[in-house]
């Protein structure tokens, strides 16, 4: 099968586009991200949908876009919508199969308009109704955040980002810390100081400390398929410190005041990628500096192997998921 996708995220299609063509599908992606860069790419220019354009998405410039599209985009199969699930509604005159995932929280750009939300609620209820929308979520909590708002079923398919064809070589000794704030630590550098690397660069380093904004992180799964030894805090200390998950929710989001079960997202922390067991085992959790300390001094090579060994598995297991959904359609 071809599917089509237009997209403000390059990492999820990404992922998608590969592991679809592992299965012997065909993915044509327009990206309208800034980030496509990062693929050694250009934003691409869509007509209707631009970078600004798209937080206006209405029915009317869905119906503008259909027009425009609907003759070049006919022989395609089905539509991939990921970020943002909106793009779903700018597919649904072509009455064919869309598969939408929600890799972070789906209403953009309604985050501050309840009306605006609510109509696009329907729009999404109505699709899944009638099986247009296939659910997808690459993580538990967005797959709870969806369910919570649509009481329709979202299936869990993780990712796996094997796009980067690069895996854990250390040549370092130093770690590198991804988050919002500094660690001073002499063996931590921040990533920010190795500015717009490679993926081997950064695998060269002896493994990489995380104090995540969101739930769910492209560059974790990235990580993590590489087999690169991963930190984080444990759940006790993170919910401490003051930029964890700071990105939950869309900034002026009303969820913050008027969902008290949203937005106490302490209870749902089993449902973040690092902490979840099932598909994330062997991360290393420290319990306050002077833990981290201890444990950046530590051999993690047994650690790589197990996540090399489990990785093998994981990638056969998500093929599998995908190669369920695709025979459906």
């Amino acid at each position: 099968m071809k599917f089509f996708n237009l997209d403000l995220h390059v990492s999820v299609i990404q992922d998608i586009a590969t592991l679809f063509q592992e299965l012997g599908h065909e993915v044509v992606s327009k990206s309208i991200s800034g980030h496509a860069w990062v693929f050694g790419k250009s934003a691409d220019h869509v007509e209707v949908i631009n970078q600004n354009s798209w937080k206006l998405i209405d029915q009317k410039l869905a119906d503008e876009f259909y027009e425009r599209y609907k003759d070049e985009l006919s022989d395609y199969d089905g539509f991939i919508v990921t970020h943002t699930p909106v793009f779903a509604i700018l597919f649904e005159k072509f009455d064919k199969p869309i598969i939408t995932v929600a890799s972070t929280r789906y209403e953009a750009p309604y985050s501050n308009n309840k009306e605006k939300w609510r109509w696009f609620n329907s729009k999404l209820k109505s699709m899944i109704d009638r099986n247009q929308i296939i659910p997808i979520a690459n993580n538990k909590y967005d797959k709870y955040y969806c369910e919570y708002f649509l009481d329709k079923g979202w299936q869990h398919i993780p990712s796996i980002c094997s796009y980067t064809k690069s895996k854990y070589n250390p040549t370092k000794e130093q770690f590198i810390f991804s988050g919002r704030t500094n660690l001073s630590q002499e063996k931590i550098i921040h990533i920010k100081s190795l500015y717009r690397h490679t993926w081997e660069e950064l695998y060269s380093y002896k493994g990489i400390i995380h104090l995540p904004y969101n739930m769910s992180l492209m560059s974790v799964f990235e990580q993590y398929t590489a087999n690169v030894p991963l930190l984080f805090p444990s759940k006790e200390l993170a919910v401490t410190l003051p930029s964890f998950l700071s990105e939950i929710f869309y900034p002026s989001s009303f969820l913050r005041t008027d969902f008290k079960e949203i937005s106490d997202y302490e209870t749902k922390l089993d449902l973040a990628d690092f902490y979840d067991e099932e598909w994330m085992p062997y991360i290393q959790y420290f319990d306050s500096e002077d833990d981290l300390e201890l444990l950046v001094n530590k051999d993690f090579s047994e650690v790589s192997k197990a996540m090399l060994l489990f990785n093998d598995k994981k990638h056969k297991k998500v093929k599998a998921l995908w190669k369920g959904v695709l025979s459906k359609l």
